[in-house]
């Protein structure tokens, strides 16, 4: 698998070179996304014309499919020397200054890292897998739970039936006992009598 480039390059900028190198040396090596904050934060002109560059590499990978813009690095980074514009500045005694205006070629290329890629791939595909299992157990439980609820009911049911059929013997046992039991009752009376005398 090969790693995904993308440049973007500012031809002419009205910046000097030697000026813009001291800030390009800040981002090269490092992560597209921390080269963008360390850009942001420093407060010097090539930064900001170098952030702009920057951004524009990073939407140039997304344009050619790269699937995770975290995943690129500033590979290279470099700054040329462009034409020099000369302009005069009269002087004292018909003189002139001449100012020199330097501008740079500014090129900034971010590669995509294939092994944090391929971290990534794995970790997602431990997550998936993780997640796939949960679904699992839970189907399961979900299986499982229905039928103790039928046994439960059925075992409520029996339960119940028993409960039932107790009743009804019971019930008989009673009718039954009923008129055994008064018979006892009226012995225990005959029999207080006998006692006292």
């Amino acid at each position: 698998m090969e790693a995904i480039e993308a440049s973007a390059t500012l031809k002419f900028g009205r910046i000097s070179p030697q000026k813009t190198r001291l800030v390009a040396d800040l981002i090269r090596g490092k992560k597209a996304d921390d080269a963008v904050k360390i850009l942001s934060f420093t407060q010097k002109k090539g930064a900001r014309v170098l952030l702009k560059i920057l951004k524009s590499a990073i939407a140039n990978a997304e344009v050619k499919n790269v699937e995770d813009t975290e995943l690129l690095d500033v590979s290279r980074v470099w700054v040329g020397q462009g034409p020099v514009t000369r302009r005069y500045k009269p002087r004292a005694r018909g003189r002139a200054d001449v100012l020199r205006r330097p501008t740079s070629h500014i090129t900034v290329v971010v590669k995509e890292d294939i092994e944090a890629k391929e971290e990534a791939a794995v970790k997602l595909a431990e997550l998936e897998a993780k997640k796939a299992r949960k679904k699992a157990a839970k189907k399961k439980a979900a299986g499982k739970k229905p039928k103790a609820a039928a046994s439960k009911g059925g075992k409520e049911e029996k339960k119940k039936e028993d409960a039932a059929d107790k009743g009804k013997a019971e019930a008989k046992d009673k009718k039954a006992g009923t008129k055994t039991n008064k018979e006892p009752k009226a012995k225990a009376k005959t029999s207080k009598p006998e006692k006292d005398k």
